[in-house]
C-alpha cells in the first residue's frame, strides 16, 4: 500500500533553511528616523542633541564639579580599581600559562589600573576613548604609555552596511567626518549602547537635572542667607540734594551692601512687607538635600538615607550587597572591552597565546560566622582539609601535630614489687592501707567491673586496683594519679580519679563484708 506524502509546512521549511550569516536588517543606515549627514552617526543621547555641537561633550564634564557626583563617581572606580587582577589563557597549558606571566608584567609596567580607572569615565559620558603608544622593551612591543583622550575630538562614521562604525578623529582640516586612525592604535569603552550606538549614554543623562536643580537651589539659599542674615542698607538724603550728593550716598551704601541697598529722600517712610513663614526656613537645604540624594541614588543604585533601628541595618546590608553587584558589574563590562582589544593586540603583535584578564568582586566572608559554621559541621563528624582551611582562613595556616597521648607507666603489682629488688621500699603506713585492702578481695572486685567488657576497661581496671593497693590513704592515691596521669585532659582526669576512689571504696566494703575488717582497720 503506498504511503501518502504531504507538503511540508511554511514552518517547517523555514525551520530547515539555514539563516544569513553577517548580516544585518535593521542596520542605522536604513532607519528612517536617524539622519546623518557624510556617514556621520550621531549620538541618541537626548540631551546632547538639545544642547548640540562640540562643547555638548563638555555638558557631561561639568557635571564633575558637583562634589556629590565626583564622590560617586570616585566610589565606582576604586570599588573597581582596588581590587587585584589576574591575568589567565585562553587555552590552560605549558605555554599559555607561560604566555599569562609574559603579558601580567606587560601590564603591570603599563600602568593598567591607571587606564582602567580612565576608561571607566564612560560611565558618565557614554563612550572614553584612549590612544596607546607602543614601544620596545625585552624585544617585545609592548605600550609604554595609554594617553585619555578628549570625546569631543572624535565622531563615528558609517557608511557601508557590511562595515561597522569606524571611530574618526576630528582635524582642523577635517571638523566633519575627520581622518581614519591607525589600527590597534586607539581603545573605546563605552557603555549602554542603546540600538547599538557607538557613543553610549552615560548617567549624565540622568544626573543633569539634579545638579541643575541643586545649583538653583544653591543660589537662592545664599541669597536669602545674605538677606536675611545681614541688614539691609537704608540711607536718606535731603530733599533739596542735587546729583552730587546722591551719587555720594549711592557709593557709600554700595560699599557697605553685599547684595542690596534702598535710598530715599528723608522724611518719606518705607515699610517691607514681611514673610509669612515662621521659624527657621529650610526649603533651599531641603531641596538640596532631596537632589543630593537623587545624585548618589542614580551613581550607586541606592538611597543613601533610611530610618533608624532595624531598617537602617538592612538598608546598611542591601546597600553592601548592590555595590558589589554595581562593582562587579562595572569590572565584567570593562574587562570585556580590553580583552576583545587591549590584550588581543598585545598578544597579536608579540606572538603570544590568547590571554584575558578579569577581578574578582566577592563580599568580605563574615569570619565568625564562617567558624562556627564549620564548628557544627565538624561535630556532625566531617573534617574540613587542610587545603580548605588555608583557602578560607589564609595561607598561614597550618595542621597542629596531632598529641600522642602518654601511655600510662606500668605500676608493679605489691607480689611483683617484693620480687623486684629495684622497686622502692614501702614505709609502715603504707604496708598498713595496702594490707586494709586485701589483693584477693580486690581481685575479685577488678575481675567483677571487667567481667564482659573489653579489653581496655579491664587493663584500667587492673592498673587502678594496682594504684588502691599500693596507697597509704587517699591523698597518696591522688598523688600518684597526678603523677602517672598528669597528662590526660582536665574532664578525663576527673573521670579516672572518681573510678579510682570508687574502686577504693568498694575495696573497703568488700573488706567489711567479705573479711570481717572494721572500718577503722583502713
Amino acid at each position: 500500500m503506498a504511503t501518502k506524502r504531504t507538503r511540508p509546512t511554511r514552518e517547517a521549511a523555514l525551520a530547515a533553511r539555514p539563516p544569513d550569516l553577517d548580516t544585518e536588517v535593521a542596520h542605522r543606515l536604513v532607519d528612517p528616523f536617524e539622519t546623518t549627514f557624510q556617514g556621520v552617526v550621531r549620538t541618541n543621547d537626548p540631551l546632547l542633541l538639545e544642547r548640540g555641537g562640540a562643547a555638548a561633550w563638555e555638558l557631561y564634564r561639568d557635571l564633575k564639579r558637583d562634589g556629590k557626583v565626583f564622590s560617586g563617581l570616585q566610589k565606582r572606580k576604586l570599588a573597581v580599581v582596588s581590587r587585584p587582577w589576574q591575568v589567565e589563557p585562553v587555552k590552560d597549558d605549558a605555554r599559555g600559562q607561560a604566555d599569562a606571566t609574559i603579558v601580567t608584567s606587560i601590564l603591570k609596567n603599563a600602568n593598567f589600573d591607571g587606564l582602567c580607572s580612565d576608561l571607566m569615565d564612560a560611565l558618565l559620558v557614554g563612550f572614553a576613548p584612549a590612544e596607546i603608544v607602543y614601544g620596545l622593551q625585552d624585544n617585545l612591543v609592548v605600550p609604554k604609555r595609554v594617553l585619555k583622550r578628549a570625546q569631543r575630538r572624535f565622531v563615528y562614521v558609517q557608511t557601508d552596511m557590511a562595515m561597522p562604525a569606524q571611530l574618526r578623529m576630528l582635524t582642523r582640516e577635517n571638523m566633519i567626518t575627520g581622518v581614519e586612525l591607525p589600527d590597534r592604535k586607539f581603545l573605546v569603552h563605552r557603555v549602554n549602547a542603546e540600538d547599538d550606538n557607538p557613543y553610549g549614554t552615560g548617567l549624565g543623562l540622568q544626573l543633569y537635572w539634579p545638579v541643575f536643580f541643586k545649583r538653583k537651589g544653591i543660589v537662592s539659599w545664599n541669597k536669602l542667607n545674605d538677606r536675611f542674615g545681614s541688614p539691609t542698607a537704608w540711607g536718606k538724603y535731603p530733599r533739596n540734594s542735587g546729583p552730587r550728593e546722591k551719587s555720594t550716598l549711592f557709593d557709600a551704601l554700595r560699599a557697605m551692601s553685599n547684595d542690596g541697598f534702598f535710598m530715599t529722600p528723608e522724611g518719606m517712610d518705607v515699610s517691607l512687607l514681611e514673610s509669612k513663614l515662621s521659624g527657621n526656613i529650610t526649603t533651599q537645604q531641603n531641596l538640596c538635600e532631596y537632589m543630593d540624594d537623587w545624585i548618589m541614588e542614580v551613581i550607586l543604585g541606592q538611597s543613601p538615607r533610611s530610618k533608624g533601628g532595624g531598617a537602617l541595618a538592612a538598608a546598611s546590608s542591601e546597600r553592601e550587597d548592590v555595590r558589589i553587584e554595581l562593582s562587579q558589574a562595572d569590572s565584567d563590562l570593562l574587562s570585556e572591552t580590553l580583552n576583545s582589544t587591549y590584550l588581543t593586540w598585545i598578544c597579536e603583535l608579540n606572538g603570544l597565546q590568547p590571554c584575558m584578564v578579569y577581578r574578582v568582586i566577592k563580599k568580605d566572608e563574615d569570619l565568625k560566622a564562617a567558624s562556627e559554621t564549620d564548628s557544627n559541621v565538624s561535630g556532625m563528624g566531617f573534617k574540613m582539609s587542610v587545603a580548605g582551611v588555608k583557602a578560607k582562613y589564609g595561607e598561614h595556616w597550618e595542621a597542629a601535630p596531632t598529641p600522642t597521648p602518654g601511655r600510662p607507666p606500668v605500676i608493679a603489682l605489691p607480689e611483683q614489687a617484693a620480687n623486684d629488688p629495684a622497686a622502692p621500699a614501702q614505709d609502715a603506713s603504707a604496708a598498713s592501707f595496702s594490707e586494709a585492702a586485701a589483693p584477693t578481695p580486690a581481685d575479685r572486685i577488678a575481675r567483677a567491673l571487667g567481667a564482659g567488657g573489653d579489653l581496655v576497661l579491664r587493663d584500667w581496671m587492673e592498673r587502678i586496683r594496682a594504684m588502691v593497693d599500693g596507697a597509704d590513704g587517699p591523698d597518696m592515691l591522688r598523688e600518684r594519679l597526678l603523677a602517672a596521669y598528669s597528662d590526660l585532659p582536665s574532664d578525663d582526669l576527673v573521670e579516672l580519679m572518681a573510678l579510682a576512689f570508687a574502686a577504693a571504696e568498694l575495696v573497703g566494703m568488700n573488706a567489711v563484708l567479705v573479711d570481717g575488717l572494721s572500718p577503722g582497720d583502713f
